[in-house]
């Protein structure tokens, strides 16, 4: 059986302390370092990141590509004493286009995944600054047209609920189900809100389906007292006040709301 030739592929070792972190070049919004942090005290960093190398003054320095998750874990592991003189690299290619530096990014993931948030603002990347379709997008990315599609919604969302996405407050399903259920974008923000702190009060860190569930339900029925006060109150031609437990008992009786406050009224003015 006919073989393929070994291919070399250069790992190169870096100081840390030399790799610049690009300014909103990277996706990623939630890093979660500490058990990473933790790992590379204990192994180093396994997997290598991808660089491109630059002179700043006369010193190789080396722009990031992929893997800040475990550039930023490499770092607080320093801090806290580590001795951590190199870490392994790749160099991207020299030829390689911003478009293929934003997929190596994605491509190349072998840690933490990315959310859906966080692939929502490369694919709108592509989208937007580049031009794609999301067919096209999907096929850069290896992705379904579905999934471009779902990400992409997010980005429709209003900032507030975005920014709660992102810092675990609030799961990307159940911001869409809050979107799908409220028309202003003041109703919508709310009722993120106080879904996030219906879970906060319950010991919970992120607020999923049914704490939405639960808000919609409380706020469906205090809809609905406050419909039925109304009625109520005009029935009353204008009296503020009313015997809760006497008409409460009367539209037992009656099962009318007519007839019970007429009963009602009759029974007031003897």
């Amino acid at each position: 059986m006919e073989t393929n030739a070994t291919k070399r592929t250069d790992i190169f070792l870096i100081d840390p302390r030399n790799i610049v972190v690009m300014n909103d070049f990277n996706v990623r919004r939630d890093f979660d370092l500490d058990e990473l942090k933790e790992q590379i005290k204990a192994k180093g960093v396994l997997n290598p990141i991808t660089v491109i190398p630059f002179k700043e003054d006369g010193v190789e320095k080396y722009k990031l590509v992929d893997g800040e998750r475990r550039y930023r874990a490499t770092m607080l592991a320093i801090q806290e004493g580590a001795d951590i003189p190199f870490i392994k690299a790749l160099k991207a290619p020299k030829d390689a286009s911003q478009e293929d530096l934003y997929i190596e990014q994605m491509m190349r993931n072998e840690g933490k995944r990315f959310s859906e948030i966080e692939c929502g603002i490369m694919f709108k990347r592509f989208k937007e600054e580049f031009g794609y379709t999301q067919v096209e997008i999907a096929e850069k990315f290896r992705k379904s047209p579905a999934f471009i599609s779902k990400c992409l919604s997010l980005m429709d969302l209003p900032q507030d609920i975005q920014d709660r996405i992102i810092a675990n407050q609030i799961s990307a399903k159940a911001a869409r189900d809050i979107v799908s259920n409220y028309d202003t974008e003041q109703e919508q923000v709310k009722a993120a809100k106080d879904a996030v702190n219906i879970a906060q009060s319950q010991g919970k860190k992120t607020a999923t389906n049914k704490e939405i569930n639960a808000y919609q339900k409380d706020a469906k029925e205090a809809k609905e007292i406050a419909q039925a006060l109304r009625t109520v109150w005009a029935y009353l031609d204008g009296k503020d006040t009313v015997n809760v437990i006497q008409l409460a008992q009367l539209l037992d009786k009656t099962e009318n709301l007519s007839q019970a406050m007429r009963q009602y009224k009759k029974e007031e003015n003897k």
